[in-house]
């Protein structure tokens, strides 16, 4: 009995010293936290970088009108007198690329008064050149994320010209008097600069430089420039 207890102590003891060393090996390699130096301002920790946005990856509809003022190049300005220029346009929009159509209606005063060389007595009065027209534009422009939106466009005329020329027009029952319109090919290069004044839409302010070939209604090239103002939509 007194030998399987010495043989029981002998046991602990060896036990106990193992768990001893096991704890002062651990105590050894165990690393506490640092506490952070004293009155050292926070510092949060850095934010991710937020995903840049693609400016260019509008897609959508773009339309818009503007009111102009046509001034004639080489002419008489005492006679062909600034007129207005009512000018609507429309097309798919893809960023930096604007496809569309422009229709528009144009009159342009004729000062006859101011015709030299007029007959004695003769007061031919003021009436308007009417030009009706319709163009495909292509429109090159620079998306951003700030307020101004530049760009430059092509459009490729077709105008109707209308100046005091009537027919006369019948069918089975009667006759009517109608307006003559004659045509002739053009184009048109325009830069301007839009405001965004709210989301989707803009200010546009810009000129235009047209040219007109000759056809039915001028015997010659004619060209002119319209600053314009008006506001549109993306």
């Amino acid at each position: 009995m007194r030998r399987k207890l010495s043989i029981l102590s002998g046991v602990t003891w060896v036990a106990v010293t193992i768990l001893g060393v096991q704890h002062a090996v651990a105590q050894e390699y165990y690393t506490y936290p640092t506490p952070p130096p004293q009155n050292q301002p926070y510092q949060p920790p850095p934010k991710e970088p937020e995903p840049k946005e693609k400016v260019s990856a509008h897609r959508g509809f773009q339309g818009g009108f503007n009111i102009g003022v046509p001034i004639w190049l080489n002419t008489d300005t005492s006679i062909v007198r600034p007129g207005a220029d009512l000018h609507f346009f429309g097309g798919y929009d893809m960023g930096y690329v604007m496809f569309g159509i422009d229709l528009g209606a144009m009159w342009t005063p004729i000062d006859g008064n101011n015709i030299p060389d007029l007959p004695l007595g003769a007061s031919p009065g003021r009436y308007p050149v009417t030009r009706l027209y319709a163009a495909p534009e292509v429109r090159v422009q620079v998306p951003n994320k700030s307020l101004v939106l530049p760009y430059v466009a092509m459009t490729f005329d077709i105008n109707w010209w209308h100046f005091r020329q009537t027919g006369t027009a019948c069918n089975f029952w009667y006759c009517v008097q109608v307006n003559v319109f004659d045509f002739t090919p053009g184009f048109t290069a325009k830069a301007g600069i839009a405001f965004r004044v709210r989301q989707g839409a803009h200010i546009d302010l810009g000129v235009k430089y047209s040219f007109s070939g000759p056809g039915n209604f001028f015997q010659r090239s004619e060209q002119w420039l319209t600053p314009y103002l008006g506001f549109f939509f993306r």
